[in-house]
């Protein structure tokens, strides 16, 4: 007994929580599309979490009708896949179908329950119920797990189609998330095929790792996922608002090696955290020996090192902006074309002798 109440109060804390965070949401980023559909992803998962609590507080409503929230989560990750990545017009809109099934599901599920509830003995009532609800749960697994398998494909197999995305987001938490997700997918499909074997009988212990999966997604989207996302949203605001200035050259002989750096600088080619001596070479018409020896010689720095000491000048402008007093260490190093925050404050302090954080105080 004192097991299932540990578990409920999972169930109950994750929902208000839940709540909490998708009024939060909601009312910083208003009808947004990036985020509306996460949002309403969050508010379903905490409303059928906190059905799940209802239902073991044997909440008298919930004897005539049990709302598949579960249904509608999978086509809202998908929806907010394909307007996040700018993609929705390549893509079916799902949540048109999805929508009025759930909502004819609910109807139905009155209209029957109570008919049968009205005509039945209270034992054939209950035996009905949770055979129609698993049926209907099964249903929506199977459903559901097919979205996510094809929202992970079109993150997979389709970049061609998002590449300015992933110029400034590597999508880590996309995955991340969908590893979570598909945990949650092998609880979720474990509680299911037991209530079939158990014939609906003694089988709600084996939700309980279901319900613990739900709790950690919530507080994952609530906290990991807004921070990416505010770090997304301050990478496009640095990329649209800063402007083009000219950095001091440095003082050397040598043209050729002045009009590589003009190329690099002019065409902001530092700010590209995929940049390699390859890549530079080929798009300078070099051979990456004769690429790396110049500079070698004209700058005694070897590749790597002039590039960072581009995007570290770079951190520095923005960092003593104003304008970006309130964005984040780490959303100007990734914008400024560093691949993590720990490879922009090693090399920040290697070529200032302070850190970041200092360096903006």
């Amino acid at each position: 007994m004192q097991i299932a109440e540990f578990f409920n109060l999972f169930l109950i804390v994750s929902a208000i929580h839940g709540f909490v965070f998708s009024f939060f949401l909601f009312k910083k980023t208003g009808l947004d599309k990036n985020t509306l559909f996460l949002n309403l992803m969050i508010l379903v998962i905490a409303l059928n979490n906190l059905q799940s609590w209802l239902l073991a507080e044997e909440f008298l409503v919930l004897d005539y009708i049990q709302i598949p929230w579960h249904f509608l989560i999978a086509p809202l990750f998908y929806t907010f896949l394909v307007n996040y990545l700018k993609i929705e017009k390549l893509f079916f809109n799902l949540i048109r179908i999805a929508f009025p099934i759930f909502i004819i599901s609910i109807i139905f599920q009155v209209v029957s329950f109570s008919f049968i509830k009205d005509t039945s003995s209270a034992a054939e009532y209950e035996l009905f119920y949770e055979r129609y609800i698993a049926v209907e749960e099964l249903i929506s697994f199977i459903v559901s797990i097919s979205i996510f398998f094809y929202s992970f494909r079109i993150i997979k197999f389709k970049k061609n189609l998002f590449k300015s995305i992933l110029s400034y987001d590597s999508l880590q938490w996309l995955n991340t998330f969908i590893f979570l997700a598909l945990i949650s997918y092998a609880f979720w499909a474990l509680a299911v095929g037991v209530k079939f074997q158990q014939n609906f009988q003694n089988f709600i212990v084996f939700f309980y790792p279901l319900r613990v999966m739900t709790t950690v997604l919530i507080y994952w989207l609530g906290y990991e996922l807004v921070y990416m996302l505010r770090q997304v949203k301050e990478r496009k605001l640095i990329r649209e608002q800063s402007h083009k200035k000219t950095e001091k050259q440095p003082d050397n002989n040598s043209k050729k090696f002045k009009s590589i750096e003009d190329y690099i600088i002019n065409n902001r080619r530092f700010l590209d955290n995929l940049l390699s001596l390859e890549t530079l070479a080929n798009e300078l018409s070099v051979s990456t020996s004769q690429l790396s020896k110049l500079i070698n010689e004209q700058s005694a720095k070897n590749f790597n090192q002039l590039i960072n000491e581009y995007r570290v000048e770079y951190s520095k402008e923005l960092l003593q902006d104003e304008a970006y007093n309130q964005y984040t260490i780490t959303s100007i190093a990734l914008e400024s074309g560093f691949n993590s925050k720990s490879t922009f404050y090693n090399a920040f302090k290697k070529q200032t002798g302070i850190t970041p954080t200092e360096y903006r105080s």
